[in-house]
């Protein structure tokens, strides 16, 4: 498991819900609605990293994966 992954699923994500997320070496950089702003600001502050992109879902959102076999 990589370090910002570990990140997210330890983040406090209640007062979050329906935001985006940009976690690089483990940390919260950006946070927020405006996802190709945040990650421009990313991209210029940490250009060699590789940053971990989540939205928070409302707690009442269910996501099932469906698979077909």
């Amino acid at each position: 498991m990589t370090k910002n992954f570990e990140a997210f699923l330890k983040l406090d994500k209640t007062k979050l819900q329906n935001k985006y997320v940009v976690i690089i070496k483990g940390q919260v950089v950006a946070q927020g609605e405006d996802i190709e702003r945040m990650l421009t600001q990313a991209r210029k502050k940490y250009s060699q990293d590789i940053p971990l992109v989540a939205k928070i879902l409302d707690e009442r959102m269910r996501v099932f994966n469906t698979f077909v076999v």
